[in-house]
């Protein structure tokens, strides 16, 4: 996930966050949860308990994740597996990296995205909400340009808005984005002044052509918070982590939880910055633990309970919504929905459709994969941006049996 910008012209009034949430130290073991102590070795899977799954799924992790973290010297890798609703862990750790464990806390970045379109689903089942509901309607307080004004809630969610990855007119250093010096109030000032590509002749060619956006999915945060009278944080917490235990899951982390935090790196194997917090943090602000995003994940597979708990049907409804394919982009293999993708595979290799997304930050890359057809949620998250943690998830979601 990347950046977000606003203009704080006369008649705006910014939607602000008030009080990013921290996060919990208590973890839920979840439903046969895998108990993982870690041992030495660069490449080598952590010692994990007993139990006839973990043993099941040893072989494929281990050849698979151990051979990319071998490869890729990884300083840090977690892979949460929840088949059949059993949880299993397998933490690696490269040459002087750190061993990950379940609950280590990683910045999931544009997984994020998946938590913001759930919310605009549930809130469209619920009648609070047209997806085809005019900007400018949802954001009076804006004064935005022809075109800009017709775009959709919708069209921010599947990347057809044409909105850029970023605003743009970011602040060059990474450092210098935060919310503190580039304040919601510039990226709403910058929605205002921004307009699609061709509308300057007259035309508004709306759906625009796919353009993955961060800023799309940034500005549906404002738009959900306005709309349902919250800030968004509150939302993802009172509808998503709170009722499915995901208590490690939030923007912020508090002092006492530091200490499971991991550190990330970048690709030359330097430490970096934490991943800071932008205007358009609903696209890319969170920070989670496997065991968490198996939670989610398993939620997204539409089980009834996840950690001893209820899931509200309504939240299993938004999920699902949100996961159906939209349309498949041009010159691209996988079918888009809102924030989620589908691939297909192969079928005639056996393979079942997956629904992803994928997550990186300047010191992390992760996935989160569904598999309904094997009632199968593959978790990974690597302290290294660009690891192809996508591939590998995707690889481990076909061929666990």
């Amino acid at each position: 996930m990347n950046s977000m910008d606003r203009r704080a012209g006369g008649r705006s009034r910014p939607i602000v966050t008030a009080g990013l949430a921290a996060l919990v130290l208590a973890l839920a073991a979840g439903p046969g949860g895998a108990q993982d102590g870690f041992g030495e070795g660069a490449g080598r899977p952590a010692d994990l308990a007993a139990g006839a799954e973990v043993d099941a799924l040893r072989p494929v992790v281990e050849r698979l994740a151990g051979a990319w973290v071998a490869r890729g010297a990884i300083p840090g890798l977690i892979v949460g597996v929840s088949h059949r609703g059993r949880r299993s862990y397998f933490g690696f750790n490269g040459a002087g990296g750190a061993p990950y464990r379940s609950d280590t806390i990683v910045e999931i970045g544009s997984i994020t995205k998946v938590f913001t379109t759930a919310l605009f689903a549930e809130a469209v089942d619920a009648g609070r909400l047209r997806p085809d509901t005019p900007l400018q309607e949802l954001l009076p307080n804006l004064r935005l340009r022809p075109c800009t004004a017709q775009i959709t809630p919708l069209q921010l969610a599947n990347f057809t808005s044409g909105m850029p990855t970023l605003p743009g007119d970011l602040p060059r250093a990474l450092a210098e984005r935060s919310v503190r010096t580039y304040p919601p109030e510039a990226f709403l000032a910058w929605v205002s002044r921004w307009s699609p590509e061709g509308s300057e002749a007259g035309g508004c060619a709306l759906p625009a052509p796919y353009r993955y956006s961060n800023a799309g999915i940034g500005l549906l945060g404002y738009v959900l918070s306005e709309r349902l009278g919250a800030p968004w944080e509150s939302l993802v917490h009172e509808r998503i982590t709170g009722p499915l235990g995901m208590t490690s899951t939030a923007v912020t982390v508090k002092p006492a939880d530091r200490a499971r935090l991991a550190q990330g790196y970048g690709m030359e194997g330097q430490p970096v910055m934490p991943w800071p917090v932008f205007a358009w943090y609903a696209a890319g602000a969170l920070r989670s633990t496997a065991t968490d995003m198996l939670a989610f994940g398993e939620a997204a597979l539409g089980h009834e309970a996840v950690n001893g708990a209820p899931v509200p049907p309504a939240l299993t409804r938004a999920l699902r919504k949100a996961m159906t394919p939209l349309y498949q982009p041009e010159g691209q293999t996988f079918r888009q929905g809102m924030a989620w993708i589908e691939e297909i595979g192969d079928p005639d290799a056996g393979q079942r459709p997956v629904f992803l997304k994928v997550g990186g930050t300047d010191g992390f890359n992760s996935v989160v994969v569904v598999n309904p057809g094997k009632d199968l949620v593959v978790f990974v998250a690597g302290g290294q941006p660009k690891i192809g943690a996508e591939r590998l998830g995707v690889a481990l979601s076909r061929q666990i049996r």
